[in-house]
């Protein structure tokens, strides 16, 4: 071993081999995202209502407290962007629920399993005002500081669609990259540290989109994805981590 090379850390796999490959199962790569648009389309052209529930429809009645300009009424998958730029104020409050308690940087202001927060956050910022990035540029948000650190250069918005897998002809102001790295949740509670794994990325996601919804603006989740070319765009080890959703917000048309 090179004397100026430190030791790899010991893979997070040994900990929930199981998870590794029920996660190796799911990964896209070209090939396999040809085979899922496939199923998307055939999909698309069945009927389809949510499951009925087992039990009478009818029960009891409960007020519902959400209003229709609250943000929880408001909050859709929008997939269409305006091009207004986006700066700290925009940026700040889409990723407010994400940071560590002010005062406090032990703890996180969304839950996590053991409180290892496994969960990380990067955006691709394209329509961001010069106090942020004068190019488009890869970010890492850093939640103790509620701060974003560059990290890259990001590439056109036509190159970013088809590594995430959409159509979209408008780019958005930021995409989101959710990114998972598990060891410590692994360690903790082996297989079933995989379901919290993917229960953290589902709460983050949720509070994303109900602050988009607050501020009128667009968003939507994005799992077509191709797995290595995310992280390797965000320079990331495959080894020990996991692309779990991206999400793509901006101004509303």
């Amino acid at each position: 071993m090179h004397k100026d090379r430190m030791p790899s850390p010991p893979s997070p796999w040994h900990d929930a081999p199981l998870f590794h490959l029920f996660w190796h199962n799911g990964e896209l790569n070209p090939a396999r995202a040809e085979v899922m648009r496939t199923r998307i389309a055939e999909d698309a052209a069945r009927p389809w209502s949510p499951p009925r529930p087992v039990h009478a429809a009818a029960g009891i009645a409960l007020p519902d407290p959400v209003q229709p300009g609250d943000a929880l009424a408001q909050r859709h998958s929008g997939r269409r962007f305006g091009d207004a730029r986006w700066g700290a104020q925009e940026l700040g409050r889409v990723l407010a629920p994400l940071r560590a308690r002010p005062g406090d940087s032990d703890t996180r202001r969304l839950p996590s399993g053991g409180a290892k927060y496994p969960i990380q956050a990067y955006a691709a910022l394209y329509g961001a005002d010069d106090a942020i990035a004068a190019e488009p540029g890869i970010h890492w948000y850093d939640p103790l500081e509620h701060a974003l650190v560059p990290v890259g250069p990001c590439p056109a918005w036509p190159t970013l669609a088809r590594l995430l897998g959409v159509d979209w002809p408008e780019r958005p102001a930021a995409v989101l990259f959710l990114i998972a790295e598990p060891a410590g949740t692994l360690a903790k509670y082996g297989e079933r540290g995989g379901r919290f794994v993917l229960i953290e990325a589902g709460v983050w996601l949720g509070a994303l989109g109900q602050q988009v919804a607050a501020m009128n603006a667009a968003g939507c989740a994005i799992g077509s994805f191709d797995d290595a070319a995310v992280l390797a765009l965000l320079g990331l080890d495959p080894q020990r981590h996991l692309a779990v959703l991206a999400y793509a917000c901006g101004s509303a048309p």
